[in-house]
């Protein structure tokens, strides 16, 4: 009998000796991979456990045989790489020796963002709808993800790699939410978070996508999808995502248990476990360790385009947060120190002579022991080269428990001005409006933004009162993302100015920010070191000057204007 000849043994294990070897940039992670699968194949007959090449070779053969669907590579055949080859060859290719079933019932993959998840997650499902070994009747395969958005974008790379390969067009009918295979009553269905309440489900496999997303509301739609595959013969659950942060609750329990079994922690041998991510120590400005996140380096993800977000990942710490955890696949602290104290304090000048300008205010009211700031952003410069300068004034109650406003700094502030007090144990909104009154005598205050939160009767006063063009600004990463990412841009550029106001330059170092699963950022007021108060109130301001519509005098509508 002729013994069996693999079509990409050699390639596979070409990759595993470059790993092992160095000579491959991998990291420790990967490497644990490679290493756990040689020791499989020594050990692993003990265990009843075997791997069968030609089982391997037929579903990468399988995938092959699909085309790309988008981009630089569409209508071209699949050729995996051979880091995505030695994934499908332990998926597939290890079996359980008593039944000749698929070993692995779970896979963890995990790389950097534009390595090709979403299409390795619609090739997975492809092949268990129609060339699984053996064949499932009747296999229910589902997409979920925190959003329909992302289940589509799955779904409908699915159907085109269908539509692009004549034989599968022939055998699959795609409807608006389902993906059928009729010769064996197959579907592959999105869910979203419906699926906590859809039971019933006898699931063969399914995906959940972008895991760092999910939260802890969305933990019932993972149980169910895990608990509804208990009656299927060798059903795959498949966990495929980029790092999270320490919100990213499901995630991170998910990931520690991988990484126990990457390194050989305990032995599971019903999970796969695959991540590439920058190891601990490693410098993320250096190029050579991108290849570690990114096996994909030089063909999806373009050296340029990392070279453009290290840059500014350089001196901008929101910007080096999004590239060490999409781009270095790395765990990041949701909370960012945002500013750097030197470049801020290269931002110090002498302000010119401001009398007459054009500005914008944000208002952040204090109450009851708090901080109340007032922060002016004057647009100056020109459209080639745009500058915005800073102006800020603070009040802090004089019944306050939680200052001694005779002890440094509060009374060095006091002193020279740059804090104003009044009395009382809370914040005067008259001593406000006085000092507003003034400012506009001198400035061209086109529109004022703050939080509507405990402030409306503030905003009415204003706007119905005094005349101004005052604007809801609610306190979201959406709201705040924007002008938060443009500070961080013009302070490095020297595009941003402010006259030195210790107040401000204070609440500047203490400014800490969080970021939600979409990457977008915002100050935090509970996990700043101290108050924040005047960064909050300019950060408003830039909003306005950014957005504001010139031509009109304000936006459309006042949401504080009453009748």
């Amino acid at each position: 009998m002729t013994k069996y000849r693999s079509r990409h043994k050699r390639e596979i294990d070409k990759y595993i000796r470059e790993v092992l070897s160095g000579r491959k940039v991998a990291g420790e992670l990967e490497r644990a991979a490679v290493q756990r699968h040689v020791n499989d194949l020594a050990s692993g007959n003990k265990r009843g456990i075997y791997h069968d090449s030609a089982a391997a070779d037929r579903v990468i053969d399988f995938m092959q045989l699909q085309k790309h669907t988008t981009g630089e590579f569409d209508g071209r055949p699949f050729m995996l790489f051979p880091y995505q080859k030695f994934i499908i060859w332990n998926l597939f290719g290890w079996r359980r020796r008593d039944d000749g079933l698929r070993r692995f019932r779970r896979c963890y993959y995990s790389v950097g963002r534009g390595n090709g998840k979403s299409p390795t997650a619609a090739l997975l499902m492809l092949t268990l709808a129609c060339c699984d070994q053996p064949p499932e009747p009747r296999a229910e395969l589902v997409l979920a993800a925190t959003e329909r958005r992302q289940t589509k974008y799955v779904a409908d790379e699915i159907a085109r790699m269908i539509a692009r390969q004549p034989a599968l067009k022939k055998r699959f009918e795609i409807y608006k939410d389902r993906i059928v295979y009729p010769r064996s009553g197959t579907y592959i269905e999105q869910l979203g978070k419906e699926a906590k309440s859809k039971d019933g489900m006898n699931l063969h496999g399914f995906v959940a996508d972008e895991l760092h997303e999910w939260r802890e509301e969305h933990r019932p739609v993972l149980d169910k999808l895990q608990t509804s595959m208990g009656k299927r013969r060798q059903p795959l659950e498949i966990l495929i995502t980029t790092a999270g942060s320490d919100q990213s609750v499901v995630w991170l329990d998910i990931y520690d248990d991988a990484c126990k079994v990457a390194r050989g922690v305990y032995e599971n041998d019903r999970w796969f476990v695959f991540i590439a991510q920058m190891d601990d120590g490693d410098d993320p400005f250096d190029e050579h360790v991108w290849g570690k996140a990114n096996p994909n380096l030089d063909v999806s993800v373009k050296r340029d385009y990392l070279r453009g977000l290290a840059n500014e990942a350089r001196h901008n710490p929101g910007k080096l947060n999004q590239f060490l955890r999409y781009h270095m696949n790395v765990r990041v602290r949701s909370l960012v120190k945002a500013i750097d104290p030197g470049l801020w304090a290269e931002c110090q000048v002498d302000l010119p002579d401001l009398a007459g300008r054009e500005c914008c205010a944000g208002l952040d009211l204090g109450w009851r022991d708090d901080l109340a700031s007032l922060t002016l952003c004057f647009p100056l410069g020109t459209q080639e080269f745009p500058l915005f300068a800073w102006r800020s004034w603070s009040w802090i109650c004089e019944e306050t428990d939680k200052r001694d406003l005779t002890q440094p700094p509060w009374a060095n502030w006091i002193r020279s001005g740059h804090l104003i007090v009044t009395e009382g144990n809370t914040t005067d909104p008259q001593a406000i409006y006085a000092k507003i009154a003034q400012l506009r005598k001198e400035y061209t205050i086109r529109t004022l933004a703050l939080d509507p939160n405990n402030a409306r009767a503030t905003g009415i006063h204003l706007a119905n009162d005094m005349g101004m063009q005052v604007f809801e600004f609610f306190q979201t990463t959406r709201k705040y993302n924007e002008p938060l990412q443009t500070l961080m841009t013009l302070i490095k550029n020297g595009q941003f100015v402010h006259d030195g106001d210790p107040v401000l330059t204070w609440a500047a170092d203490n400014l800490v920010l969080k970021t939600d699963a979409a990457g977008l950022a915002m100050p935090d007021k509970l996990k700043s070191s101290d108050k924040i108060d005047p960064m909050v109130a300019g950060l408003m301001a830039l909003s306005e000057c950014l957005f504001v519509d010139r031509s009109s005098g304000g936006y459309k509508t006042n949401p504080f204007r009453t009748l």
